[in-house]
This record gives structure tokens, sequence and C-alpha cells, in this order.
């Protein structure tokens, strides 16, 4: 679910790790505070006209939940009426295989194909630490030029936290380059999906 435009919804963060601010007046400022650069995992992130940049107070960068939501992969929900940001991140972890047994043993795992094969493959999708409801969920093969060329959506009914679901792909991997398979989930009914997870196929 995408945060409105129009709310200005923030995090205060001592960032580190993989996220890091540099602030300067090189960057400007907003709102009489410094303006400060975002680079999550190198990229520099970027802001819309109608959210609040990354900036500089007592110390600590504030900037959108929608950022760091969208660097984590994870679900948000705003609830107007109590004044509340709620950010879920279930665990998703996505196999791809060439047979798929049964009892989900996994066999011919693989992540590189020839440019210009076509294959037939499984995608295996074991969620758990799903602790909000959600109305559907979304696999789809995405090319390196950004084409889903393969979609498939399952809605859900009642609360599910932890499960797992199998499915089938016939791809023509034409393009070279990263082929990516991504699960995401949708937490209101005709609402946007949120990627929660994604994996590389290689192309060559």
């Amino acid at each position: 679910m995408k945060v409105p435009r129009l709310l200005t919804l923030v995090l205060s963060l001592s960032l580190f790790g993989t996220a890091g601010a540099v602030a300067s007046s090189l960057w400007g400022d907003y709102e009489g505070f410094a303006k400060a650069r975002v680079l999550i995992n190198d990229a520099e992130q970027s802001f819309s006209e109608n959210e609040a940049p990354a900036f500089l107070i007592k110390g600590s960068t504030v900037f959108p939940v929608r950022v760091l939501s969208d660097s984590l992969q994870a679900l948000v929900k705003w609830d107007d009426a109590n004044k509340t940001v709620a950010i879920y991140k279930p665990n998703v972890h996505m196999f791809v295989a060439k047979k798929i047994s049964n009892d989900y043993s996994i066999e011919q795992p693989f992540g590189k194909v020839k440019k210009g094969d076509s294959l037939e493959f499984a995608v295996v999708a074991q969620v758990d630490s799903l602790t909000t409801p959600i109305t559907a969920f979304k696999l789809s093969i995405v090319s390196p030029s950004g084409e889903e060329v393969q979609v498939h959506e399952k809605p859900v009914v009642g609360q599910r936290e932890s499960f797992w679901y199998t499915w089938p792909f016939d791809v023509a991997f034409e393009e070279a380059g990263s082929y990516k398979v991504k699960f995401a989930i949708q937490t209101d009914e005709g609402g946007a999906y949120t990627v929660v997870s994604e994996k590389t196929i290689a192309s060559e």
C-alpha cells in the first residue's frame, strides 16, 4: 500500500550499515534545515515533489518512511485516525529450480541461463512472520528491460502468517542481463503491490 503523497510521514534515524547520509550546504535547505543526501547500497535516493526530502535535525536524519520501507522491501500501513505508521517485514525466501518434488525438495536449482533459451522451472516461496492481513500476493518474472514477461496472482482469504507456495513458469530468456523473480504483496483489495523479496536469474 502506498502512503498518501500529501501525508508527510517521516522517520528519525541514526543511519548506519548499508545506508549512509551526508549533509552539507551543498545539498541546500528544507524548511530551515540542512538537506541530507541518502545513499542505500550506494544508490542515491530521490524524493518526489510532494514529500519532504531527507534533512538534519538535532543530529538525526529525518526522511520519508517510503524510502526506508522500499529499501527494506517492507509493507507500510498508515492509520490516519490514530496518526500511526506501521511497518511490516515478512520473511520471504524464494527458490528457483527445474524440478520440485511433492515434499518441496529442491532438485536442479539454477541461477544462470543461456540467452535465447526457453526454460520450464518452478518458483517456491516460503513465507513466515507475516503479521498483518493481506488480500493477495503476486509472483512475477521481470526482464532486464523491466517488462513483466509472466505474472501469477493469488488472492488470499483470512490471516496467513506462514505458508509455502509453488508455481510453474515457462520463460524464453530473449534478453541478456538480469531477470528478476519478484514476490509482491497487496495489503488492501484493489491497492498497489509491494515487492517484499526478489531473486536474480542471469541470462548470458
